[in-house]
């Protein structure tokens, strides 16, 4: 597969290649598209948690703020001990 960049974006890859960051062109559009990959999947597994939110709101399954603060704040202290 050939792919055609902008100048601006070949310059980019150019330049992270030539800093050392990458071992070639090829490693460097790669990277790319696995950040795209990810944030897609990630879009995509935001979507569902909203819908079913949504329905478990049309449901009265909801939670009160009390609650929702406590689980942000857990959360929160998760993240800054690095287990997410």
């Amino acid at each position: 597969m050939n792919v055609s960049l902008p100048t601006p974006l070949e310059e980019f890859v150019r330049h992270k290649v030539a800093a050392g960051e990458f071992d070639s062109t090829d490693a460097v559009v790669c990277e790319g598209l696995r950040l795209l990959q990810r944030r897609e999947n990630w879009k995509a597994d935001a979507r569902v948690k909203i819908n079913a939110g949504w329905e478990q709101a049309k449901n009265g399954q909801l939670r009160t703020p009390e609650e929702v603060t406590e689980n942000l704040s857990s959360r929160e202290r998760a993240w800054q001990r690095g287990r997410p």
